[in-house]
């Protein structure tokens, strides 16, 4: 077996460095600093911040497949948000799978078992397809998804009288 280059290994230390805090204290995005915001309100952001690179991307006429994935992983952050928000779940409790936090919002009564339903199935089906096999994400697939993702979103937070903590650029 061939020796991968030292440009490679030289950058899977730095990238473990960075991890592991060997590189000085974290430079953090705007608004998710861990030690000024509980998990509940940074997953909010984080979905703030999601749904802002979907805003980015998409004005670049592209990046479909970026875009789904993206608008996905805002949705479970939205609802993991929630679920911290209202109830005595940890973020250590949404570490495994993604449809834990679908499920957690059907039994806060934020969204309803059919909709869950449908959330989880659209994931089944069309992450895993336009991420996964060799099917090809498009634009309108893009655009519903991240429609989607931005409605919930906004559902949510109203719904969590949480408005002031998203920061949204929409705004």
């Amino acid at each position: 077996m061939p020796d991968e280059p030292t440009q490679l290994t030289d950058a899977l230390a730095r990238t473990e460095d960075a991890f592991n805090g060997q590189l000085g204290r974290p430079d953090y995005e705007a608004g998710l600093d861990p030690d000024r915001h509980s998990p509940a309100v940074l997953q909010l952001r984080k979905a703030c911040r999601l749904l802002d690179a979907c805003r980015l991307l998409r004005s670049h006429n592209g990046y479909h497949t970026s875009v789904i994935e993206m608008s996905f992983a805002a949705i479970e952050r939205t609802l993991e948000f929630y679920a911290l928000t209202a109830s005595n779940d940890t973020i250590d409790d949404f570490r495994e799978g993604h449809t834990r936090a679908y499920d957690r919002a059907v039994d806060l009564n934020v969204i309803t078992d059919s909709t869950a339903r449908r959330l989880k199935q659209l994931y089944r089906n069309n992450r895993a397809a336009a991420y996964y096999r060799t099917t090809v994400a498009a634009a309108q697939q893009a655009t519903a998804l991240f429609e989607l993702a931005a409605e919930l979103h906004e559902y949510v937070q109203h719904f969590a009288q949480a408005g002031h903590d998203c920061h949204c650029e929409r705004k």
